[in-house]
This record gives structure tokens, C-alpha cells and sequence, in this order.
């Protein structure tokens, strides 16, 4: 099931108008894109001088997340140098009342995942961990992280029934085992989840929202796109929330991929202890336990999905990097 997006014949022409004075072109052809979780306005143009444009943003149908969000991730493409390598390019942003899009590179021509192989996986982390190294100096320019939603979702599933419910209810017939082993290892998780805040470990500019549909690689290197979330924040965070969506889509396992971001750290000086990955791992999975099995959201149709998709991988790596049981298989219905 898709999103709800808004076609091209509810564009204003007054809006069309605007993108093809910023684009220096006519357009011959536009048509929807579908692509992320949400119902945001995404369009390709066709323009008439051969190139294409990609186009998004809020408009019609479109949530006040959406419209929260879009002046956040305008900022960051427009004053973030540290993006530049690793973004599609920027041409502006046009609007009118009830539409604002901005307008990028067409990134059409590039290579999806997955399927994620060994190679794409390593060369991603290692890309995310020179972006850090870039974004060091411009962590100022962007919003400071809080911990809400992200530090107390394992002490919300011991202490709310619902909660504790929508978590265990994804393990169905195993429920009583997944119970069992929430009791032994409940109280542990939440206190390594506390510690994700640790200001001790390093921080800087982080895009907060990296998983498969928000990247492709162009000519063997990462292109990363939605910066709505960009912010200052505990950098083993970036990567620590990616990990499990690539072990969830067929990829390495986060064991296999987290020594290669610390390697390219260390090789610049930046080091990392066991309880900031320990605490990340742990935060990680209490995001998605906290999210997965509730009911789905009716204008993001298959969220659910994804997180739980993700679920599984951040139990498993979590427990293993704590040396604690692993809880049972989670039933997985898309």
C-alpha cells in the first residue's frame, strides 16, 4: 500500500510557474514519485531541455510534520558545506500558499539497495564516518538533539501495560517466551538506554534518519538525501540506527560493519567506548520495540513495517553486544 501523495495536476500554476523561472527551463512532463514513508509532494520534472529535476516537499495532503520539518531541511542544504559531497545538488525552493518544494538533483541514475552487498555496506559506513569527520566544525549550525523518544522507550515498555503489550504481541505464539525473557533483561536495557546522552562520548553534525531510502551510491559513493532531521548529536547514533536496517534488507550484520566506522574515527583521532555502543545499540532497539507493533498509522501505510523490519536486527545486536539471552524469533508480517 503507497502513500497518499498529490499529483501534478494539484500543483498551482502560479508554483509552476515559479520552478520553471528557478530551473531556467520549461516542463514537458512531471509524474509522482513515490519513495520514503510519508505523504510528501514528490515530483520528477522533465524539462524541455533534456534534464531532469526531482521536487519535494509539503503541499496537498500533506501532515504538519511535513511542514514542520521542511524549513529544518531547506536550512541544511543551503548552509551545510559538510553535506555538499555526499548530497543532491540544491537548486532552491519555490512556494506559494499551501505548497513549498524544494528543488534538487534528479538522482534517478543511481544505484538503489538494496540488495546490499558486503562492499556497498562497508563503503557506506566508511562515507558516513567521513561526513562526521566533516561536519565536525559545522555541528553549530543545526539543532542540538534531545533525548525525547529515543532515552525512555524500554522504561515505557516495563512500566505501561499498552506499551508492554504492542512489544510482546509481535511475538504471538512465543509471547510467554518473549515475556520471560523481557523480566530477565528488562531492567539492564533500561539502564544502558540512559546512558545514550553521555555527553563524555563524541558528538557533532549527524543526519538522524539513514536507512536504504534515503540514500543511493553514485559512481561507488554514498549519496544521502531527506536532511529534515540533521542535528548535533551523539555520533555512534547515525551510524548505530542505519546498522540494523542493512542487516534487516539481506545486508552485514552490525558486528561486521561498526569496526570499519571506527576505524576510519580512530584514524582521525576519535575513539569510542564499549558503553557508548552498548548504549546505542541498546536505544536503537528500544525505538523500534517501542513503535513496531502498534497500529498503523493511516497516511504512513507501511512505517510499521520497516520498524519492524528493523526490530529484529537491533534485538539481536543489542543482546549480543551486552552478553544477555536473545529473545525469540519476531513473527514478521509485512
Amino acid at each position: 500500500m503507497r502513500e497518499p501523495k498529490p499529483y501534478w495536476r494539484d500543483v498551482p500554476i502560479e508554483l509552476r510557474n515559479q520552478i520553471e523561472v528557478k530551473v531556467g527551463s520549461s516542463i514537458r512532463r512531471a509524474t509522482r514519485v513515490f519513495g520514503g514513508y510519508g505523504p510528501s509532494a514528490t515530483f520528477r520534472f522533465f524539462l524541455e531541455d533534456g534534464r531532469t529535476v526531482f521536487a519535494k516537499g509539503a503541499g496537498l495532503g500533506s501532515i504538519a510534520e511535513n511542514w514542520r520539518v521542511l524549513p529544518l531541511e531547506e536550512a541544511v542544504y543551503r548552509d551545510i558545506a559538510a553535506i555538499y559531497p555526499m548530497s543532491p545538488r540544491y537548486f532552491g525552493s519555490v512556494s506559494v500558499d499551501g505548497w513549498h518544494l524544494l528543488l534538487l538533483e534528479d538522482l534517478r541514475n543511481t544505484k538503489k539497495v538494496p540488495p546490499w552487498s558486503e562492499k556497498f555496506a562497508l563503503k557506506a559506513v566508511r562515507d558516513i564516518a567521513e561526513f562526521h569527520l566533516r561536519g565536525l566544525s559545522e555541528a553549530g549550525k543545526v539543532e542540538t538533539m534531545t533525548s525525547k523518544g529515543v532515552t525512555e522507550n524500554w522504561f515505557n515498555i516495563k512500566n505501561n501495560n499498552d506499551e508492554r503489550n504492542y512489544f510482546l504481541e509481535m511475538f504471538q505464539e512465543k509471547r510467554r517466551e518473549a515475556e520471560l525473557w523481557l523480566e530477565e533483561v528488562i531492567d539492564i536495557l533500561i539502564s544502558k538506554e540512559a546512558e545514550l546522552m553521555n555527553k563524555a562520548q563524541p558528538w557533532g553534525l549527524i543526519h538522524k534518519d539513514i536507512r536504504s531510502d534515503n540514500l543511493r551510491f553514485r559512481d561507488g559513493s554514498l549519496i544521502l538525501f531527506d536532511w529534515a532531521l540533521a542535528c548535533r548529536g551523539p555520533l555512534l547514533f547515525d551510524v548505530g540506527f542505519f546498522l540494523p536496517s542493512i542487516e534487516g534488507e539481506g545486508g552485514p550484520a552490525a558486528e561486521h560493519l561498526l569496526p570499519e566506522y571506527k576505524r576510519v574515527m580512530a584514524d582521525n583521532n576519535i575513539y569510542f567506548s564499549l558503553v557508548a555502543e552498548q548504549s546505542v545499540a541498546v536505544a536503537v532497539a528500544g525505538f523500534f520495540a517501542s513503535r513496531a507493533g502498534k497500529p498503523p498509522i493511516p497516511l504512513l501505510p507501511r512505517l510499521r513495517y520497516i520498524q519492524r523490519l528493523q526490530l529484529g536486527p537491533a534485538l539481536r545486536w543489542s543482546c549480543n553486544i551486552l552478553g544477555l539471552p536473545q529473545p525469540p524469533t519476531l513473527n514478521f508480517n509485512e
